[in-house]
């Protein structure tokens, strides 16, 4: 039974040094979001959207300078809103100075 206790260490010893070995450094520099902005389907979609209603607007006696703004206000709202809900889940790994406020709370 000795040599079977041996063997399991000396084969936690390799798994350890492959590990340390071959494994990837831990990452300790954390940016606030994920991708940029512009990479978004969202900004993608919305860009589109416009560029279509600002083309349709342009050569369509059907769609006005009020309807245009009126579209593109809509469309803006709704980008806002939908970044807002896929900000909403995510915990923002910046440094936020209000956790370090004591507000006079005693430990005792």
């Amino acid at each position: 039974m000795a040599t079977r206790g041996v063997g399991s260490s000396d084969r936690a010893a390799q798994l350890v040094s492959w590990r340390s070995r071959w494994a990837a450094p831990p990452q300790l520099t954390y940016t606030s979001e994920t991708k940029p902005f512009f990479l978004t389907s969202e900004f993608l979609v919305f860009v589109v959207y416009l560029m279509g209603l600002g083309i349709g607007a342009a050569t369509s006696d059907d769609v006005d300078a009020r309807l245009f703004w009126i579209l593109a206000t809509v469309a803006c709202s709704f980008y806002m809103l939908s970044r807002g809900i896929a900000k909403s889940g995510s915990r923002s790994r910046a440094h936020d100075p209000r956790e370090d406020l004591d507000l006079g709370r005693s430990e005792g």
